[in-house]
């Protein structure tokens, strides 16, 4: 009953859903294309004679979480198609230009079973594989119904999530059951769903973001650039700010402000979570007096440039490996933080704010290894940094603690495959 009321909800709420592109697409044109895939339909297809694997990675941090596990699905299953879904134009972009013609994309159908099930009349999956927190009812139910194997990997559950889940238990708790396997990232997301879904079994993997590689080329390349920037032989002292959100970045820039009085030849490299808010954020940094230059653009990172804006998608590791101190924003705010596992692969000394209520068991691990620190205010920023850059030892040690912490929780990789061994392998 839960199920078909939260179906006629949707259907009549139809409109609402395009309407809503529709605004999304004043700030990414990209929103207004391909509607025909959300409603199940698409020029793609399958190739003849290839049994489908399909993976659904929602948008770029669940797309760069499954990189690994997509590219041994490709390498192992050679005899099968990977198709993979996602929701926005920027997963589908980052997808794209990562996979290209390796994998079959297009975008998730609306959770409306007609164009569910228009969709998996085309694709005909043996199997879907979830990552992170998509939980869609009449998704999972359409598989079950087809009886294609379905399994939520690097599954995680903040409480702020539980707490809604639980609202609508008689929704959620039947799609949780239906699943053939849930693989949760930390004991604490074990916990939290079981406090939704008691008596079933639910198995931990870590998380696959640990088993991203850094290509060993990127550090002679960053090394390179950093040289280029350098002013009278000396490397520029670089802090990144990444993923920031609304209400960050004036705090970000009055604290860069305050390093660049002590440190003149200082640079800021800042990078807004969504594509949709680089020109606003462009914006801010011109009405706060900082000459800056785009990535976008391809700019020359000159003498004068105090700021440079990370405008593009797919880079942010790229980034990361030309700073000396990483600031990972969405912890400012009320947004529950922002991965901070990216900058730990680059032995990156880390800053964040308080909200990290989305990666407790990742921040609690860099806290207990002294390689985060919490800073709560654009002063507070901006003396840490200082501080670190004042103290080599420091700096290095602090960026040594957040890779070991990195290092030591690979292989969520391994166990994923080990689970879902038996149905891909059928």
């Amino acid at each position: 009953m839960s199920r078909n009321l939260y179906t006629a909800l949707f259907s009549l709420l139809l409109p609402v859903y395009f309407l809503r592109l529709c605004w999304k697409s004043l700030n990414n044109r990209e929103y207004l294309y391909r509607w025909g895939e959300r409603l199940g339909l698409s020029k793609n297809k399958p190739s003849e004679d290839k049994s489908i694997i399909w993976i659904h990675a929602v948008s770029v941090g669940e797309v760069n979480a499954s990189m690994s596990l997509l590219r041994k699905l490709i390498e192992d299953f050679p005899d099968s198609e990977i198709l993979v879904t996602t929701t926005t134009p920027t997963g589908s972009k980052l997808l794209l230009e990562r996979l290209g013609s390796k994998i079959k994309h297009q975008y998730l159908p609306v959770d409306i079973p007609f164009f569910i099930d228009l969709f998996l009349e085309r694709w005909k999956p043996r199997m879907l594989i979830l990552i992170e927190t998509e939980i869609w009812p009449n998704l999972i139910f359409s598989c079950k119904r087809k009886a294609i194997y379905t399994a939520l990997v690097n599954a995680r559950l903040s409480e702020k999530s539980k707490s809604n889940y639980l609202k609508f238990s008689a929704l959620i708790k039947p799609a949780l059951y239906s699943l053939d396997i849930l693989l949760a990232q930390f004991e604490s997301d074990k916990s939290r769903f079981m406090e939704i879904i008691k008596d079933k079994k639910i198995y931990l993997c870590g998380n696959l973001k640990f088993d991203q590689d850094v290509p060993d080329e990127l550090h002679e390349i960053s090394k390179s650039i950093r040289q280029s920037w350098s002013i009278e032989g000396k490397l520029r002292p670089t802090l990144i700010a990444s993923s920031t959100h609304e209400g960050e970045e004036d705090i970000i820039l009055n604290a860069f402000k305050m390093i660049h009085k002590r440190l003149p030849n200082a640079l800021l490299i800042l990078v807004p979570r969504h594509l949709e808010r680089f020109d606003k954020v462009k914006k801010i940094i011109k009405d706060s007096g900082l000459s800056f230059a785009s990535r976008s653009k391809k700019s020359e990172v000159g003498n004068n440039i105090q700021v440079l804006l990370g405008d593009t998608i797919g880079e942010l590791n790229f980034l990361y490996s030309l700073a000396d101190v990483a600031f990972v924003g969405g912890s400012l705010i009320d947004h529950g933080g922002q991965n901070l596992l990216e900058p730990s692969a680059q032995s990156l000394a880390l800053l964040t704010g308080s909200s990290l209520r989305n990666f407790s068991d990742i921040s609690d691990q860099l806290r207990a290894n002294q390689a985060l620190k919490i800073v709560h205010s654009a002063d507070e920023i901006s003396k840490e940094f200082l501080d670190l850059m004042d103290d080599d030892v420091t700096l290095y040690t602090k960026g040594k603690a957040a890779l070991d912490v990195f290092n030591q929780n690979r292989g969520a990789l391994g166990v994923i495959l080990d689970h879902l061994s038996e149905p891909l392998n059928r």
